[in-house]
C-alpha cells in the first residue's frame, strides 16, 4: 500500500477545505455571526496548515498507486474529514458535544441531510446554512467520484454498474485519472446548482431558500432539514423546478453526461433512466391507490426515489401513507453514478434481466444465453456480486435495527432510521430523545458511511493484511 501517496492526498483535501472554511468565516464576519467566525477559523487553521506542511515536507511518490489505495483514501475520506467540518457546528450542539457536531458534518457529507440541532424555532445562521450546503456539495461530488474510480476499478457489489467512460485503470498511477473525474463532475454539479438556484430566484424564491433547494436537489439531500416538514413556499412552480432538479441528480453522471452532449435519445434510453421513470409512476400509483391525489403521489414518489425527502407538496399528507410502502422506494435509491442511496437501479436493472432470462430458458434448459447492461455482456460473476451485495445491505439493515431497538428506540423507529442511514435518506431517521444518545449517534453515523461505501466495500478494509501489503 502507497501509505505516502494517501497521506498526500488527504493532505491536499485539507488545504482545499480550509478554503471553504475562510469563505464561511469571512461571509459570518459580514453578516456578524461571530461565533461561528470563531468556529470556522479555528477549523481552517487546523486543517489547512496541517495539509500544506505535509506537502511541503513530502515528496510525490515514486511508488504507483493501485485501487485498493483509492479504497484507503475514500475510507479515510468519510472517517478523518468530518472531524474538521464538524468544528463550526460545535456552538449549536449545547450538550450534544463533538459526537453531535461530528454526526452533523457527517450526515452532510454523506447527503443523508438529517440534523440534530435543535435551535427552538429559530432559523440556522446564514454562514452555516451556507456550510452545510457547501459540504452537501463535496459529499457529492466525492461520492460520484468514488463510484465512479474506486468502486468502478474495485468491481465491489456487482461489476460493471459503475462503469463509465469517465474512468479506465491507467497504466501508471491510479490517482492519474481522478483529476479529470472530479473536473468533470464538479462542473455537471455547479452548473445544475446554479441553474436550479437561479430558476428558483427568478421565481421569486428567497436566495437562503433558493440556494438549499438547489443544493438539495442535485445531492439528493436535505441541506435545510425542515424543508422535509414544509412545502414548498412558491407552489407548483417551485415544487416543479425542485423535482427537476431530484429528477437530475437522481440519474446520476451517466445519463447527465448524455444530456449535457446534447444525446437527449441516449439518455432517455439508458436503462437506469428507463427504470427511474418507471419506478417513480409505479410508487406514484401505489401512494395513489394509497390515499394520496395523483400529483402530489407522484411528487412524493420522485422525492423518495431520489432518497431526498424533500417536500414537493403538503407533507402532512405523507402521514397516511404505510410504512412498507414509505421503505420500499427509498431502499432502491437512484443511479449508481449519483448521490442518491439506497440499493441502486442498476442492480434492479441486472437482476431484473437475469429473471427474465432464468423464465425465458425455463423451456430449453440446456440452452446457453447471456444479458446485457449499457451494451456489454454480463456474466454469472456480475449476478453473483450484485447477489453478495444484496446480502451484505439485507444484513447491515438487519443488524441497525436490531442495535438501535437495543439501545432505546422504538421498533419502527428502528426500521426506519437504520433504513434512512444506510440509504442516505435523513427525513426517515427519527428525531427524539432516544437518538440524542451518543451511542444511537455513533450506530447512524456509522450506517450513513456504510450506505456511502455501499456497504462491502468496508469489509476488505477491516482485513488487517489489506493495510499491511
Amino acid at each position: 500500500m502507497n501509505h505516502l501517496a494517501i497521506i498526500r492526498i488527504m493532505s491536499i483535501l485539507g488545504v482545499w477545505l480550509s478554503g471553504f472554511l475562510l469563505v464561511c468565516a469571512t461571509i459570518a464576519a459580514g453578516l456578524a455571526e461571530y461565533s461561528s467566525v470563531v468556529s470556522f477559523a479555528i477549523a481552517a487553521t487546523l486543517c489547512g496548515p496541517l495539509g500544506a506542511t505535509i506537502l511541503l515536507l513530502t515528496d510525490k511518490p515514486e511508488q504507483k498507486t493501485r485501487p485498493k489505495d483509492g479504497l484507503a483514501v475514500a475510507v479515510l475520506f468519510w472517517f478523518i474529514v468530518p472531524v474538521f467540518c464538524a468544528i463550526p457546528f460545535l456552538p449549536l450542539t449545547n450538550s450534544g458535544g463533538f459526537i453531535t457536531a461530528y454526526y452533523e458534518s457527517v450526515s452532510c457529507l454523506t447527503t443523508t441531510g438529517h440534523s440534530l440541532l435543535d435551535l427552538g424555532g429559530i432559523p440556522l445562521p446564514a454562514s452555516l446554512l451556507l456550510w452545510r450546503a457547501i459540504l452537501h456539495v463535496f459529499g457529492t461530488i466525492a461520492a460520484i467520484t468514488i463510484a465512479a474510480s474506486v468502486l468502478a476499478a474495485l468491481n465491489l457489489g456487482g461489476p460493471g454498474i459503475h462503469k463509465s467512460y469517465y474512468f479506465t485503470i491507467p497504466e501508471g498511477s491510479f490517482f492519474d485519472s481522478i483529476p479529470r473525474i472530479v473536473r468533470g463532475v464538479s462542473l455537471i454539479v455547479i452548473v445544475i446548482v446554479i441553474s436550479i438556484g437561479g430558476l428558483l430566484v427568478l421565481i421569486g424564491v428567497p436566495p437562503r431558500e433558493a440556494i438549499s433547494g438547489a443544493v438539495s436537489s442535485v445531492s439528493s439531500g436535505l441541506v435545510d432539514p425542515g424543508a422535509a416538514t414544509h412545502a414548498p413556499s412558491r407552489g407548483g412552480l417551485h415544487a416543479g423546478i425542485i423535482g427537476f432538479g431530484l429528477m437530475l441528480g437522481a440519474l446520476g453522471l451517466v445519463v447527465l453526461d448524455h444530456l449535457s452532449r446534447g444525446k437527449v435519445g441516449s439518455a432517455a434510453k439508458d436503462p437506469e433512466a428507463l427504470t427511474f421513470f418507471g419506478l417513480v409512476l409505479l410508487v406514484g400509483l401505489l401512494a395513489f391507490l394509497a390515499g394520496l391525489p395523483a400529483i402530489p403521489g407522484v411528487g412524493w414518489a420522485l422525492s423518495s426515489v431520489s432518497t431526498s425527502g424533500i417536500a414537493l407538496t403538503d407533507p402532512a399528507r405523507f402521514s397516511r401513507l404505510p410504512l412498507v410502502l414509505i421503505l420500499f422506494p427509498v431502499l432502491i435509491g437512484g443511479s449508481a453514478l449519483s448521490a442518491a442511496g439506497g440499493i441502486k437501479l442498476a442492480r434492479l436493472v441486472v437482476l431484473s434481466k437475469r429473471v427474465i432470462l432464468e423464465f425465458s430458458q425455463l423451456g430449453y434448459r440446456g440452452s446457453v444465453q447471456t444479458f446485457t447492461f449499457r451494451g456489454r455482456k454480463q456474466s454469472e460473476r456480475t449476478v453473483m456480486g450484485v447477489w453478495v451485495y444484496l446480502v451484505g445491505y439485507l444484513v447491515a439493515c438487519i443488524s441497525g435495527i436490531l442495535i438501535l431497538s437495543l439501545l432505546g428506540l422504538s421498533f419502527d423507529d428502528a426500521i426506519q432510521t437504520a433504513i434512512g442511514a444506510l440509504s442516505n435518506a435523513g427525513h426517515l431517521i427519527e428525531w427524539g430523545t432516544a437518538t440524542q444518545a451518543w451511542p444511537v449517534q455513533l450506530c447512524v453515523i456509522l450506517g450513513m458511511v456504510l450506505g456511502r461505501l455501499e456497504v462491502i466495500a468496508l469489509l476488505p478494509v477491516l482485513n488487517r493484511s489489506f493495510w499491511a501489503r
